[in-house]
This record gives structure tokens, sequence and C-alpha cells, in this order.
């Protein structure tokens, strides 16, 4: 089958794992895989690789990623979010905070680089096991801080005890995380309340340039309705065409000599390797050679 990508938009309630399995039964294979995992509670875009292109998502593990979140204020839970009992801490109805003092500490302790303890029930590993599984087994683990980056925060609205805001922020960024620490900033508690992942990359939930698939479409499971996307319309990295002669070189992983141009021009990088405006695979320019590293192609 070919390979390529799918976008999800995917539904409140349904783990990333869930969209990827109902895929396999839609689409009839079982290399299928997500570039970034969504908590169950979450909704939003979820980019699925489908065969060969699997190979592909370590080029877009790392883009960056827009969220729109509710935070609540004034209350706290296990999992940071609704997915567990939701606890008022005390006085935590009575405050109220004020919109000024939310911006004020946005900008001086929420953008650019920062320090963020993940959530304990998170897909994190230590010692080999899901944090999760400790959490739900009710072992008591050291998590240590990591650092994420926050390029933009935005507030859309503020009706206490909730806040909606907009964040743009590195791979590896918990919003969950965000919200306890931005609630215990502002000197209360708080919670990821809602949740919705809206930007990948350059990609984007509503982009109508390709069919975002959801809940209904995963439920119908019509398989000649997924259509896949082209690599070269997900990855953003440099592209070389080479000619149909040489794709039986690219498929036996054979380097081959490329235009001097293209030498100068993407030596020592990885290139999306396109046939006929097609994408076949992923190469390195070496020494003067397109060296295939993955290929798309069912080869003979």
């Amino acid at each position: 089958m070919k390979s390529g990508f799918l976008l999800v938009d995917k539904p409140k309630g349904w783990t990333s794992f869930d969209v990827c399995a109902k895929l396999r039964g839609i689409v009839g294979t079982k290399r299928i895989g997500h570039t970034g995992t969504l908590d169950p509670f979450a909704t939003g875009l979820l980019i699925i690789a489908v065969g060969k292109a699997t190979k592909m998502i370590p080029f877009l593990e790392k883009d960056k990623k827009t969220y729109e979140a509710k935070v609540r204020f004034g209350v706290t839970s296990e999992t940071l979010d609704p997915e567990s009992e939701v606890v008022a801490i005390e006085g935590g109805k009575e405050r109220m905070i004020e919109e000024a003092d939310i911006k004020t500490v946005l900008s001086e302790k929420f953008a650019g680089k920062i320090q963020q303890v993940p959530p304990k029930y998170s897909a994190l590993k230590v010692n080999g096991k899901k944090m999760y599984e400790l959490a739900r087994e009710g072992k008591e683990i050291e998590i240590k801080s990591r650092e994420a980056e926050i390029f933009e925060t935005k507030i859309i609205d503020h009706e206490s005890p909730y806040l909606d805001i907009e964040i743009t922020a590195a791979a590896g960024f918990y919003v969950r995380s965000f919200a306890r620490d931005l609630a215990q900033a502002l000197g209360s508690d708080g919670i990821c309340w809602e949740l919705r992942r809206t930007k990948v990359g350059d990609l984007r939930v509503s982009d109508n340039r390709w069919e975002v698939k959801n809940e209904e479409d995963l439920q119908t499971g019509e398989k000649d309705s997924f259509s896949l996307i082209d690599p070269k319309e997900i990855l953003k990295i440099p592209q070389i065409e080479i000619e149909k002669e040489r794709l039986d070189d690219f498929c036996g992983g054979r380097a081959f000599d490329v235009a001097q141009g293209d030498q100068e021009r993407l030596k020592d990088k990885k290139v999306l390797v396109l046939s006929e405006n097609e994408s076949v695979g992923i190469g390195e320019i070496l020494h003067g050679k397109l060296q295939p590293r993955i290929v798309l192609l069912e080869c003979k």
C-alpha cells in the first residue's frame, strides 16, 4: 500500500492509541503511528503516519505546537485535569484572580525557556516504565524538572475561576503542568479543565487544504475516504527531485551522484526525495552523492 499522512481531529475521550488502532482496521495496515500524544480529555490535531511514513515521525516530533486551554483556578486533581477527582482548595472559590495579575505572571514567568515538572500521570518513562503506570500502582517517584519553551501566550477570555488561553510552545511542553504552575504563581492552585491542540508546525486543525478526519469519519470507517497526504506537504525539510531512472538505485540503497548545484546547496543535509513530483523517501547528501535513508517505495 502507499505511505503518507492523515490529519485527525482527535475526539474527546479517545486516547491517541485508540485513534491509531481504529485506523489500522480502516486502512488495513499495522504500520500506523502518531507524531505526538494528546491526553484522552483533549481534542485537536493528531498527525498520523501510515505505512513506511512511520519512519518519518522523528522529523515531525519536534515541531512546535499551539493549544487552546481552559484553566480552572481554585481546584486540584491527581491528574491535573478533570479525569480524576477534582478537589476545591481551601479558600479557592472565594479568591478572585485579576486579569492584570495573570498578564504580569505570564510575562515574567511563562515566556521563553522555563523549568517544568511533568505531571506524574504522563507517558514519560522512569527505569523503562511509564510514569502513569507507576502512579496507578501507588508508587512514589521523584519527578525531575525539565526545560520547556513557551513562544507565545494569549489570553482569550477570563471569567473567574476560568481562564481561556492560547499557548504556543516547543515539543515536550505539558499544558497540565502549565495550568498548575500558573495557578500556583498566582497564589492559588489549578488544573487544565479543557484542552484543544489547534496547530502542529504549520498544520492547523482547521486547515482546508486537506480533509481533517473527525469522530464520525473514524466511526464510519470507509477506507476509500481516507486519502493519504504526500509527505512533501507535511515535512519541512529541503527537497530534491531525481530522475525516474534512478529509482532502482534509490530502492536498492545505492548512493548516486547528484547535480553540482544540489551538492553545494544540500551538503550534509537530510532531504526529502521526489520523483515525478511524488515523495519516494528521504536521503542524505554525502560527498556529492545522494545516500538513501528511508525508502517509501515498494521495491521489487
